[in-house]
């Protein structure tokens, strides 16, 4: 195990010793009501209170960071509980972590990570040496705004390049999930190509014996341009071939490449060498880093979608990452001092 696991499994301990709540994504003015921060005094968006500053950083509307300086564990200890929506009771196993020697020796090097196994949120910690020899601590929450180069490359892309909202969908075609998404979703998505372009990757499930054949029938698909079409009858398909043997699935990608219309030896040449499984292996090794669990997981412009059919959530995520500064800026600028 490494460091930075152990170190990650420390918060998530503290965090878990009581009923916490995520505080980020809420208004500033809903943050700052916390029971928690009673007794600071708020100017605009940076509350303090006996040489202990907590910064909110703002985009679109919501809190997508939170920014705590203090010469106090306890009260680092706090502004983290304010951007993780803590109680007062949850505070003190929170200090106890953070003042434990293996934390304290990465806060003094620069620490920064995930504070989630979901991959949602981040977490900063840096000790540096105040006035008259007293530590100086500072701990950074945020959200966590995947980067275009944490994804991997996919040629089954729709809607326009430069659509203000750029999902990324890791599917599996044997997974009943992603067959609703593809059913009740997809086309509300395809409607509007200049507002909502559409990656999808390949995340093929161990559980599903049918799975990683059909990602690389799929992909076979694609080499002709009918991606697309291929993944429709798939889906359409999914009581027939989900059910059947490898043997009598590879007959049923055969048929439904007749069907979409596809060069059928060229399609029945590309299945049988595997051409596209290094392609799908590298999409799910890639879908693994940026935590992806499960299927379908979805994201909006680099965030991490818990409930992708919700429209407030949406709204919500969409308008952090396109303001100006946006959630990305914001966040990226700020961790540049913990490193």
């Amino acid at each position: 195990m490494t460091s930075i696991t152990i170190l990650r499994s420390l918060l998530i301990g503290a965090l878990l010793a009581g009923s916490a709540g995520a505080q980020l994504w809420s208004t500033p003015q809903a943050t700052i009501r916390q029971p928690i921060l009673r007794g600071f005094t708020a100017q605009g968006n940076v509350l303090s209170r006996a040489g202990t500053t907590v910064t909110l950083d703002v985009a679109g509307g919501v809190v997508v960071g939170v920014l705590t300086e203090t010469a106090s564990l306890t009260e680092l200890a706090r502004g983290i509980g304010v951007g993780w929506g803590l109680s007062e009771s949850q505070l003190g196993p929170l200090k106890e972590q953070l003042d434990s020697p293996t934390m304290q020796k990465a806060a003094w090097q620069g620490f920064v990570d995930l504070s989630d196994e979901e991959g949602t949120d981040v977490i900063a910690l840096r000790n540096r040496e105040g006035s008259g020899g007293r530590t100086r601590y500072s701990a950074y929450v945020a959200v966590k705004v995947w980067p275009e180069s944490a994804f991997p490359v996919t040629k089954n892309v729709s809607g326009i390049a430069g659509a203000p909202e750029v999902v990324r969908v890791f599917s599996d075609f044997q997974c009943p999930y992603c067959r609703a998404l593809w059913r009740e979703t997809l086309p509300d998505w395809a409607t509007r190509p200049a507002q909502t372009q559409v990656h999808h990757y390949q995340f093929p499930l161990s559980k599903h014996r049918n799975a990683t054949s059909a990602a690389e029938a799929s992909e076979c698909a694609g080499a002709q341009g009918k991606f697309w079409d291929y993944a429709d009858l798939l889906f359409d398909h999914f009581d027939t071939w989900t059910r059947q043997t490898e043997t009598r699935a590879g007959t049923s990608y055969r048929a439904y490449a007749q069907e979409a219309a596809l060069d059928t030896a060229a399609f029945e040449a590309c299945v049988s060498n595997r051409t596209y499984r290094g392609m799908v292996e590298a999409q799910v090794r890639r879908g693994d880093t940026v935590h992806v669990t499960g299927t379908p997981t979805v994201y909006l412009n680099g965030v991490k979608l818990g409930d992708y059919s919700d429209p407030r959530h949406w709204a919500v995520v969409r308008a952090v990452t396109t303001a100006k500064p946006g959630a990305a800026a914001l966040i990226d600028a700020r961790l540049k001092g913990f490193r």
